[in-house]
């Protein structure tokens, strides 16, 4: 499984219901089968709440972003990885369906991580944070983060020689007719730069119209943006006004080879 210690660093092996080292520091597996690897004495949430989740899940599950989805899971089965991490997995919507045999998600979110393991027993979820992760150096063939930022030093330790990075960004146009509906000056996403120790194979370039027809969708898809915590109030209310939208969705998948 790859796992390690988050307190030693030593390897992890399960045991029944528990994971256990060599120090004998343990990690019990909640009942939906997730473990809790994140290390803090504040008792505050972290990463997304069940407000963001709730509403990712409800709109990723109408498959308006499966072209995105489709594209990813080819492009995984060309590099045919034994282990694959997917960092910041959120509730898991393509983690459970890329072709892995050992597959592990990891995000800082409790309650996504919560949701992901109900739904999905093929892969291993994970409380953690992405910028140290409890997993093993040099033992994943494949990393994936998808519209998270690039844990740069942990993708690089973890991966294999000649393993892969996949990553995931909003490309230039990408849900350009909802910001023409929220914003009066309308600005192109900037193209991703990545800082990345591994070779650059190839990005492919992933572009679709979808039509919402209701606005429980776009208020779902408004709140999965980064523009949800930056909108003011009065551009909000522009959100509850609309009932249909006709949107571009545009995405890079990069693809990195570790040397």
């Amino acid at each position: 499984m790859n796992l390690i210690c988050p307190l030693c660093k030593n390897s992890l092996i399960k045991k029944e219901n528990s994971f256990y080292c060599v120090n004998n520091h343990h990690f019990d597996l909640a009942k939906s089968g997730y473990i809790n690897l994140y290390l803090t004495n504040k008792s505050k949430s972290h990463g997304d709440n069940k407000e963001m989740i709730h509403a990712r899940t409800s709109f990723l599950s109408k498959n308006y972003y499966l072209p995105l989805k489709i594209k990813l899971i080819e492009e995984i089965d060309k590099i045919n990885p034994n282990t694959l991490v997917d960092l910041a997995c959120g509730e898991g919507y393509y983690t459970r369906d890329f072709n892995c045999p050992n597959k592990i998600g990891i995000d800082l979110s409790k309650d996504a991580i919560q949701y992901a393991s109900k739904q999905d027993k093929s892969s291993q979820y994970c409380v953690a944070s992405i910028f140290d992760c409890p997993i093993a150096t040099e033992s994943v063939d494949c990393v994936t983060t998808l519209f998270a930022p690039i844990a740069t030093n942990e993708i690089n330790r973890i991966l294999t020689p000649g393993g892969y990075f996949v990553g995931v960004f909003p490309a230039e146009n990408h849900l350009l007719e909802l910001k023409k509906t929220i914003y009066d000056t309308v600005y192109l996403n900037e193209k991703p730069q990545i800082d990345l120790d591994l070779k650059h194979i190839c990005t492919h370039r992933v572009t679709s119209l979808i039509h919402c027809d209701s606005n429980e969708d776009i208020l779902n898809l408004f709140m999965m943006t980064p523009y949800y915590f930056k909108t003011s109030l009065q551009d909000k209310e522009k959100i509850n006004c609309l009932h249909q939208l006709d949107c571009t969705i545009d995405f890079y998948i990069t693809i990195y080879k570790k040397q």
